[in-house]
């Protein structure tokens, strides 16, 4: 399917999701080889406090790296090929969220629990094996600043349709959305992200 200058090969849809206050709420898009994700439909409801939705990406110096040893499932340590830190330029630290290629080619999603040297320890052991070589992506927390913002105010619906709202700069990688869903929980009655060529 051609549409938005490029070529649209797949879709990846984020069914509703909503958490109590206090919760954030975490969605995970799988990253398809050579394609690039690309948002293009966003609707979201709010209470009465305006939220923000992050769509994060690795981007910098050490947040896109590999494995440089296979780590088999029900394991919780990676080992990388160079320092890993997150899109702000700091070390990677626990709480940063991270995702990595898996045998078979999906990703897994998980969060540092901490890192000595070039051995990143997880919160949760690792569910499929990863392999040698394997692409590791580190995107922090939603601090670190990289990624496109989505403001969602206080008792309003926030929908886009018929256009691109976010891009992932690289092709391949997967994106998390991520709102801190602080006071008065919001509703993220769906998405759709697409695979694109470009």
């Amino acid at each position: 399917m051609s549409m938005y200058g490029a070529y649209i090969s797949g879709f990846q849809v984020v069914d509703y999701h909503t958490e109590t206050a206090g919760t954030a709420i975490q969605d995970n898009i799988q990253g398809q080889d050579g394609k690039r994700l690309a948002l293009i439909s966003f609707d979201y409801t709010n209470g009465a406090t305006a939220h923000t939705m992050y769509c994060m990406f690795a981007s910098g110096t050490g947040t896109r790296i590999a494995t440089t040893a296979a780590a088999a499932a029900a394991q919780a340590d990676i080992v990388v090929s160079a320092a890993p830190k997150d899109p702000a330029g700091n070390a990677a630290a626990s709480g940063d969220i991270i995702a990595y290629q898996v045998t078979g080619g999906t990703w897994e999603f998980n969060t540092v629990s901490s890192v000595s040297t070039l051995t990143i320890t997880l919160t949760t052991n690792i569910a499929t094996a990863v392999l040698s070589g394997a692409a590791v992506r580190i995107f922090g927390v939603v601090g670190d600043g990289m990624g496109h913002v989505i403001s969602c105010g206080a008792s309003a619906d926030t929908v886009y349709n018929g256009t691109i709202i976010a891009v992932s700069p690289y092709k391949g990688d997967p994106v998390v959305m991520y709102d801190a869903n602080a006071t008065n929980a919001g509703k993220l009655n769906g998405a759709l992200w697409a695979y694109i060529n470009k």
